[in-house]
């Protein structure tokens, strides 16, 4: 009787490290496919039910491209001397605009404080009404805030200082 009550108490114990151990692992590929849809989304051109091995090769020709884009921009700002400072403004709801400037394209990077439906269409609104032209353009959501970063051409620079005000109230 006692030995049979032994083999019931080992049963259950091994039973349970193979129920955690399974929980351990659902949770290890949820957190995976998460992983992979956040670096799916940040990829540009990628199809939706693109492969794992498709997203990761992807990302690393896009990280490659990016430092090739990186240097050839730093190569520039150095041969052009004394570029333009990027400048920077903050608005009292927690939400920030900077701007650089290379040659006749800048580069707006926002974070809004809220994530309001509809935030990306109005900040997108806000180009469109100064006639400035989207080149590219990244949205990430982080908890609750909206991370975008343009890369536009806009007409003049007074433009440049009305987009960065109306972006800071929206």
């Amino acid at each position: 009787m006692e030995g049979s009550a032994m083999r019931d108490k080992e049963s259950n114990s091994s039973q349970k490290l193979k129920k955690d151990m399974g929980c351990m692992e659902r949770n290890r590929r949820e957190k995976m496919t998460e992983y992979y849809s956040i670096l799916q989304s940040i990829v540009p051109n990628l199809f939706p039910k693109a492969t794992r091995t498709r997203v990761i090769d992807e990302a690393i020709t896009f990280i490659k491209d990016l430092e090739e884009v990186v240097m050839a921009l730093e190569g520039k700002k150095a041969a052009r001397g004394a570029a333009e400072a990027p400048s920077s403004s903050q608005s009292n709801t927690g939400s920030s605009v900077s701007v650089s400037i290379t040659g006749n394209t800048q580069f707006f990077r926002l974070s809004l404080a809220s994530k309001k439906p509809g935030m990306v269409t109005k900040v997108l609104q806000v180009f469109e009404n100064h006639n400035a032209e989207i080149l590219a353009c990244s949205v990430t959501s982080h908890e609750l805030q909206l991370l975008m970063s343009l890369t536009v051409t806009v007409p003049d620079e007074a433009a440049i200082v009305r987009i960065k005000e109306e972006l800071l109230v929206i």
